[in-house]
């Protein structure tokens, strides 16, 4: 569980910088099973309490670390501010910041369970922007549009991470392509059902 001390403080900030610095390196020099809070709190060069303070295992480093890089600049998720158009949830990749970072994104996101917590997280944002379009839908529409986009927000996730995980054997915009294409279309049952898009945000960070 995280949040155990306030991350406004600088302190705080500081000391997670550490651990996770101290993880990132140990994962160059044996594989993450093996490695103990002991291996972590030597290499931090801090106290084991003061480990304990911040995080309650070693998982809750990574999966802070990926929590906030998803939420602030390698996935941005939101509803489509056009309403000329076809409602629709944006996923936006941001595929320079992948580039730049992508030493230590790959390391924490080849650890399984972090990634599967991840996805879990992941879908309280969509869950949420779906609750803007219950006035518009049917009560059917509205469980076919939770479903919908559950499924394709987490098929989504799961490709761009295989993508990703597996040296990206693809060129980006045709993985973006691909993704969109194999979207089920929104038309077939329920046109006020909001689609959902895959956008590749390639602007140098």
């Amino acid at each position: 569980m995280l949040q155990k001390s306030s991350s406004n403080n600088r302190q705080v900030r500081r000391t997670r910088s550490w651990i996770f610095g101290a993880l990132m390196v140990l994962m160059d020099e044996k594989p993450y099973n093996k490695i103990t809070i002991s291996d972590i709190t030597e290499k931090a060069g801090i106290a084991r309490q003061t480990f304990y303070r911040n995080y309650d295992d070693k998982d809750d480093v990574v999966y802070e670390y990926a929590k906030n890089t998803m939420n602030t600049n390698f996935l941005n998720i939101e509803k489509n501010q056009d309403s000329k158009k076809q409602d629709a949830i944006i996923l936006t990749f941001n595929y320079n910041y992948i580039i730049k970072h992508r030493t230590e994104l790959k390391k924490i996101l080849s650890v399984v369970n972090i990634e599967n917590r991840i996805l879990r997280a992941m879908q309280e944002l969509p869950l949420s922007l779906i609750k803007l379009f219950k006035d518009k839908l049917s009560k059917e529409e509205y469980a076919a549009c939770r479903y919908k986009i559950c499924y394709q927000i987490t098929g989504c996730l799961r490709v761009f991470l295989d993508w990703f995980l597996n040296d990206m054997p693809l060129p980006v915009d045709k993985l973006a392509a691909m993704i969109n294409a194999m979207s089920i279309p929104y038309e077939t049952f329920y046109r006020n059902i909001p689609s959902v898009v895959v956008r590749i945000n390639k602007t140098r960070v």
